[in-house]
């Protein structure tokens, strides 16, 4: 396992936990980061330490520091 932010452009891997502060955790549970979810990197480096991640069919950008702590198996 690795951690969410170690993904690569167009890399995808399955969420295996997220080990968050539990406001921004249920935040993330709300939009669909939950255990078993396939999440892809389709952007870095933008603004201040963002990421985009495909999750759903959805667009979610996310700080770097809030990343480290989502652990994924990549595919």
């Amino acid at each position: 396992m690795i951690s969410l932010n170690e993904l690569k452009i167009n890399e995808e891997g399955i969420i295996k936990s997220v080990d968050t502060d539990k406001n921004i955790k249920r935040r993330l549970m709300d939009i669909g980061f939950v255990k078993g979810e396939k999440i892809k990197l389709i952007l870095k480096n933008f603004g201040d330490n963002m990421r985009a991640y495909k999750i759903k069919n959805t667009i979610m950008a996310l700080r770097l520091k809030d990343t480290k702590n989502i652990l994924i198996e990549k595919l």
